[in-house]
């Protein structure tokens, strides 16, 4: 097992000063500080990892947005208390496509679970020769530099959504960030509301980054058992990572770089929403 707390003093220390001076390297090349030292070891291990499970409490939705931003495959519950949120994200070696590219959008999350009131991940990660799995665990107290405020909209993606919904879609209001919404034991976190003035209905649309066909078909079939109706998936064609026919379903709508709002509103009118 590897923890994040468990340091290595690899400095040396200046005789009756208390105090850590680097080593000298040939060349002038100065060693990494401790905690990017830990930090460099985090990334890595996770980006060998096949999946990740995280347990917060406190600022979750920031992770959730971030894991959004990033466009991780990830499923979301809470615990019987419904106090604290349970995130299960696919690691890079559960992929096929992206993988690189995915393993540093999963190594960024770390740094935005350090605003956490408290949390725990636990990773499941190839070592050595890949033949091996090792755990890595990270807790609340564990000295990780945290993230910056994210900005009002996740992506551009978002905000020319917004945009050209509201142009559209005059009789509707569009709400960003809506409060979660339970299906089941599981929990979604809308990026909008979307909410006809007139009648009441409600919809909620989410955007997904990273996708599989069965992580989708998955994802509906638990909305679907959860009797959750109104909800639109958008999914971003470009981040398919895996073979495989996507059935055709009414609520999805896929997209390169802007979301068809009229694609989008064509579906409110011919759903059923919600009330």
């Amino acid at each position: 097992d590897a923890n994040a707390s468990d340091d290595q003093d690899d400095d040396d220390a200046t005789p009756g000063s208390g105090q850590a001076v680097p080593k000298k390297k040939i060349g002038g090349r100065q060693p990494l500080p401790r905690h990017l030292k830990r930090e460099r070891i985090v990334h890595d291990l996770l980006q060998r990892a096949l999946r990740v499970r995280i347990e917060a409490r406190g600022q979750m939705r920031a992770v959730v947005r971030h894991a959004r931003i990033v466009g991780l495959v990830c499923v979301l519950a809470a615990d019987s208390s419904q106090e604290r949120v349970i995130l299960e994200v696919s690691g890079p070696y559960a992929l096929f496509r992206h993988t690189r590219l995915y393993a540093r959008a999963l190594s960024s999350l770390v740094a935005r679970l350090a605003r956490c009131d408290t949390y725990t991940l636990e990773a499941a990660c190839l070592v050595g020769d890949g033949r091996e799995f090792g755990r890595l665990v990270l807790k609340a107290n564990d000295p990780i530099h945290p993230a910056r405020a994210l900005p009002d909209y996740d992506s551009q993606v978002e905000a020319r959504f917004a945009r050209d919904f509201g142009k559209l879609a005059l009789e509707w209001d569009l709400v960003r960030e809506p409060a979660p919404v339970a299906a089941g034991p599981h929990m979604c976190f809308p990026d909008f509301l979307l909410r006809h003035r007139a009648s009441g209905k409600r919809y909620w649309l989410e955007i997904l980054g990273f996708w599989t066909p069965d992580y989708l078909s998955n994802k509906l079939a638990q909305l679907r058992a959860a009797g959750l109706s109104g909800l639109i998936l958008c999914v971003d064609e470009s981040r398919r990572c895996a073979a495989g026919e996507l059935e055709q379903l009414g609520s999805v709508v896929r997209f390169r770089k802007r979301i068809d709002a009229q694609a989008v509103l064509a579906i409110l009118e011919r759903e059923p929403g919600r009330s």
